[in-house]
Order: C-alpha cells, then sequence, then structure tokens
C-alpha cells in the first residue's frame, strides 16, 4: 500500500471557511434558533479572520429576562441542527 499524504493549503481552506455558501448556511441555523428562542433573540453573522461566524443572543431587557427566567437559548440549540 503506497503512503498518501494529503498537504491542504490553508488559504484555499479558509476561503472556504468564509465564502458565500458557509456563511449563508450559518445564517440560516441561527435564524431558526433565534425564532425558536422568540421574541427579544436576534441572530448575528459575523465574519471572522478565517471562518464565518454566527450568534444568537438576547436583543432586548425582554430577551435577557426570558433567558434568565427560561433558559430560551439552551432550549433553541435543536432548532440550529
Amino acid at each position: 500500500m503506497a503512503d498518501v499524504r494529503v498537504k491542504l493549503k490553508m488559504g484555499g481552506v479558509r476561503a472556504l471557511l468564509r465564502g458565500p455558501e458557509a456563511t449563508s448556511e450559518i445564517a440560516k441555523r441561527v435564524k431558526r434558533g433565534a425564532a425558536a428562542a422568540g421574541p427579544g433573540i436576534e441572530a448575528v453573522v459575523k465574519p471572522h479572520k478565517y471562518t464565518a461566524r454566527g450568534f444568537v443572543q438576547t436583543a432586548t431587557a425582554e430577551g435577557r429576562r426570558r433567558e434568565a427566567d427560561e433558559k430560551v437559548l439552551i432550549r433553541a440549540l435543536d432548532a440550529m441542527r
């Protein structure tokens, strides 16, 4: 059996991780999570140096209260799969 070696060019890998396909998939998932968490919760997609990132966070005082009392962000995790 031959010894196969694969060398990845990290610039290309980073381009894939920051590309429009990856960014749109992340945006779609965090929007589903924010919708599942309910009012006062927002979805944020931010580019990073190496990858696209998405966050679901509280946006209003009502959202912060709901998170503190009901833990809506943890309950919405399944919606982002």
